[in-house]
């Protein structure tokens, strides 16, 4: 029944797509699944929903700007990746869009939250976690 609403939706969403648009940026941090990524967007004209695959990890979130063609967004990541939050991470997120939040080009980030890890580091069995406040850096560039 769950994979019967999801393809129902998703199915809507590709049929309401006409006024609003896919993007896809590659990209470095946590916005991107960790060290290197890509983000697949659904973007409406002041927000966008967002599902990234990087190379040590995944992260789903949303950003939203308050004014039409602003360059600056805010939003919220939730992920993981092995290297630093192999149990999970939230950010609140800031990015700057150097052409404008609906234009293609670079994109500079930046996020402050908690990530959780194994206790005693990557390879670790000890099956507890530790949490810790962070602050990531992004760096993409939108086609």
């Amino acid at each position: 029944m769950k994979l019967t609403t999801l393809v129902l939706s998703l199915s809507l969403i590709s049929l309401y797509s006409s006024a609003n648009e896919y993007e896809t940026t590659l990209g470095l941090g946590h916005q991107y699944g960790g060290v290197l990524g890509a983000k697949f967007a659904y973007k409406t004209e002041s927000t966008k929903y967002y599902a990234a695959l990087g190379l040590v990890g995944v992260s789903v979130g949303f950003q939203t700007t308050f004014s039409e063609n602003s360059q600056h967004a805010f939003g919220l990541a939730i992920g993981r990746e092995e290297i630093q939050s192999e149990d999970g991470f939230i950010f609140a997120t800031y990015d700057f869009h150097l052409k404008g939040f609906s234009q293609d080009g670079w994109v500079i980030g930046t996020g402050i939250g908690i990530t959780r890890e194994d206790k005693g580091g990557l390879y670790s069995d000890s099956g507890q976690s530790e949490t810790s406040g962070a602050v990531t850096l992004s760096v993409g560039y939108k086609f």
